[in-house]
């Protein structure tokens, strides 16, 4: 189970937003999909290791 820390923030109306390292989401794996309200979005990790996340 990953760890999520929760950090203070003025612009969460919980007062806090969750901080997790992309392996702890992503695995070992180089994509994710996220279903949100019934979409999906694809969460992908580029060879120049940045994070590209489109519909």
């Amino acid at each position: 189970m990953p760890h999520i820390a929760a950090r203070p923030s003025k612009n969460d109306k919980s007062g806090a937003v969750k901080y997790m390292q992309i392996t702890e989401l992503m695995g070992d794996d180089r994509e994710i999909i996220i279903i949100h309200q019934g979409d999906e979005y694809h969460l992908r990790l580029t060879s120049n290791n940045k994070l590209i996340l489109t519909k």
